[in-house]
């Protein structure tokens, strides 16, 4: 097994890195400058270097499972919303085909379930996860889709709650257990599920267990 990560240099990404890295499976990261080497060399990652908005085929030789954490930031706008995540979520699931990778794991939103609900300030960007997601499940390729709610820097409990809406009480995940939740979605070879969670008090595992046993749900 080998893992390609991508979005490492990410909030998320690094987390899902130091994941991979206490789960001890191999794993390679895709970064786009090489100054940002040094820290992925140090979990153990093997390196390779490409831009999500050019062909990053490359980055997919020797891998059997992949996983994107990559995204937009708030303040960059439709255009790179629809590049990060719409357009090379979708080459992902092309090129994880094209290499029959075992697993294709995509961290998504919340807001994935209803993008015509969401807010006018996320609403495209909804859009635009909604359909990166639509793509992956037609894609063909083994997939788990996560779609978190609201993100925190707080340190991770190992519990989130399934959800898939999200309201004035919903607790916000923190990157860490968003990171557990996804390599726990590897070592257990969860395949064709969308995942809805938000923070909470059940534990992974257990989550995963419910999830495992019920049907998938866009």
């Amino acid at each position: 097994m080998k893992v390609l990560l991508i979005g490492a240099h990410g909030r998320t990404g690094r987390h899902v890195a130091r994941q991979l890295r206490a789960a001890s499976l191999p794993f390679k990261v895709l970064l786009r400058k090489s100054a940002q080497r040094g820290e992925f060399a140090a979990l153990g990652a093997q390196i390779v270097l490409g831009d999500l908005t050019h062909d990053f085929s490359h980055a997919f030789d020797d891998v059997t499972h992949v996983i994107y954490a990559a995204g937009s930031a708030e303040s960059e706008g439709v255009n790179e919303e629809r590049a990060i995540d719409r357009d090379a979520v979708q080459h992902t699931a092309d090129y994880a085909k094209r290499r029959r990778a075992q697993q294709l794991v995509v961290i998504s939103a919340i807001s994935a379930y209803w993008p015509e609900s969401s807010t006018l300030q996320l609403k495209h960007y909804s859009k635009m996860k909604r359909e990166a997601d639509d793509y992956v499940q037609a894609s063909g390729v083994p997939y788990v889709i996560l779609r978190p709610g609201a993100l925190s820097d707080e340190v991770g409990r190992g519990t989130i709650a399934l959800a898939t809406t999200r309201n004035p009480s919903t607790l916000p995940v923190s990157r860490e257990d968003v990171a557990r939740v996804t390599v726990a979605c590897i070592t257990r070879g969860v395949r064709d599920e969308v995942i809805g969670f938000v923070g909470g008090n059940t534990p992974i595992d257990a989550a995963l267990n419910t999830v495992q046993t019920a049907p998938t749900s866009r």
